[in-house]
């Protein structure tokens, strides 16, 4: 009976710390996230067709020309910065 208690309470004091300490309470939710949510990895080919075109697709491109692999995760949202913005930095 007494250890049901000692657990009842220290729950309790657990639920009070993470409720009073919400940037903790933050960290621990999102860095356990990705332990129940698997990432996956999609995975482009970047290259330049006749008319100099560049051209993103997920196969690879017809042999003899140059491409480069990007790999992308699906948890994030970020595309890389386009050359023509590099002025205004």
């Amino acid at each position: 009976m007494r250890f049901g208690w000692l657990l009842l309470l220290l729950l309790l004091a657990g639920g009070v710390y993470l409720y009073l300490n919400p940037d903790y309470r933050s960290r621990l939710f999102t860095s356990t996230s990705n332990i129940v949510t698997p990432v996956s990895t999609s995975r482009v080919y970047k290259w330049r067709n006749d008319k100099g075109e560049w051209q993103l697709t997920d196969s690879l491109p017809p042999e003899g020309i140059t491409y480069e692999t990007l790999e992308h995760r699906s948890d994030e949202n970020v595309l890389p910065r386009p050359p023509q913005l590099d002025k205004y930095k």
